[in-house]
């Protein structure tokens, strides 16, 4: 009796681990068959994202662009943090508030990025741990195309991701526009 109920126990446990493994499956397995039909789904988007971030202007003046770009960031409220004209890196950020404040941290907006640590109550909004949810960083890229043509990239991320949002690019190359426009004309 006792040899029979070890084999059903046994039975009844390897039902119970089968039962937990299969739990454990992936179903996603499926749709990971054409991996390479997904390779090509992002690079497409990619393309399309650069697509919308890159503007070529028919002017071989590097320097003037440049200061369009520095202009047009200072007439966006950015903060100018990076700038190299060297490689034509332009690093810009500004804080972007959409009217929600009924939250606010007053400990967090009154953080100073300089300091390395700033105590308050509560461990959420200790120091340049967190990062910041109303912070925009714009990196903007001026670079030859060809001998008469410079290409203009901008890139926006806004709560650690990427804005895929064309409007606002197309908002930024107008201003840019307007920006090279009047500084020829002075």
């Amino acid at each position: 009796m006792s040899i029979h109920w070890y084999s059903n126990r046994r039975v009844f446990s390897m039902m119970v681990a089968a039962f937990v493994f299969s739990g454990c499956a992936m179903y996603s397995v499926e749709r990971q068959w054409n991996s390479k039909g997904q390779i090509l789904m992002s690079e497409a988007s990619q393309v399309k994202l650069r697509s919308q971030q890159t503007q070529v202007f028919d002017t071989t003046d590097r320097d003037g662009v440049m200061q369009a770009v520095v202009a047009t960031l200072q007439d966006l409220d950015f903060t100018l943090e990076v700038a190299d004209q060297e490689l034509g890196v332009f690093s810009a950020s500004k804080l972007h508030h959409d009217g929600n404040d009924s939250n606010k941290d007053i400990y967090y907006t009154l953080y100073d990025g300089d300091e390395l640590l700033m105590f308050a109550r509560n461990y959420r909004t200790w120091g340049p741990f967190q990062h910041r949810r109303d912070l925009v960083r714009l990196t903007v890229t001026v670079r030859p195309k060809s001998a008469s043509q410079l290409m203009v990239r901008a890139s926006m991320q806004y709560d650690l991701r990427a804005v895929e949002d064309p409007v606002i690019y197309q908002k930024f190359f107008k201003s840019l526009r307007q920006s090279m426009f009047l500084s020829s004309n002075q």
